[in-house]
């Protein structure tokens, strides 16, 4: 593929499904270490929301299964691990109504971080609910409506360009490799030499085993 814009925008049918967000469709819920950006290291609780807008070829991530949950059945199973922080993944989290989930969470007193392609626009009340934004453009821009943007994170494959950053909407920038594969690699790092505030990041729980 030559160019992210190519990245097919998934099927009508497997598309995300908006609600009330009393019940959402979970892939998997997990602890772990944050292993990318900013926050790596730190002891996490994973939510892994199901389904996605986008079809990226690169994506390692199964998140079409799905178990539908109630927001105390999630409540409870996230507070079975220990940890502060709990991370909205996917897929694409932006894809349902997590903002009675995330209400609930931070009123029992987790931090809150997302991970979001940025192809689908947030739910305003989630800026005043969720701490830290991970934005990782999948294709084209990201879309209007991001008030706050803690860090972008671009995946440098192929067709990585780096006019496809948008600087101007965060100051932390992360370029990670696609795959271990030194080509990926090295063009990450020549990438950083002509800028040198962006920053690499690399998946440390892949290295260390961990899911």
């Amino acid at each position: 593929m030559s160019d992210i814009d190519s990245i097919p925008d998934a099927s009508e049918h497997s598309r995300p499904v908006w609600n009330d967000g009393q019940i959402l469709q979970i892939n998997e819920i997990f602890y772990s270490i944050a292993g990318e950006g900013a926050r790596v290291g730190q002891p996490t609780i994973f939510v892994r929301l199901a389904k996605c807008n986008l079809r990226c070829f690169f994506c390692d991530t199964e998140f079409d299964s799905f178990t539908e949950m109630s927001l105390q059945e999630i409540i409870d199973e996230v507070r079975i691990h220990t940890g502060e922080w709990v991370s909205l993944t996917g897929g694409e989290p932006l894809g349902q109504n997590i903002a009675p989930l995330c209400e609930a969470l931070r009123r029992l007193g987790y931090r809150l971080h997302i991970e979001t392609s940025g192809s689908l626009p947030p739910q305003t009340e989630l800026f005043d609910l969720i701490e830290h934004w991970t934005v990782s453009p999948k294709r084209k821009r990201v879309v209007e409506g991001f008030e706050r943007i803690t860090e972008l994170k671009y995946v440098v494959g192929k067709a990585f360009r780096e006019d496809q950053v948008e600087e101007d909407r965060s100051e932390l920038i992360y370029l990670q490799p696609e795959s271990s594969k030194p080509e990926y690699i090295h063009k990450a790092l020549e990438i950083l030499q002509r800028h040198p505030t962006w920053r690499l990041s690399c998946r440390i729980h892949k290295m260390l085993h961990l899911p």
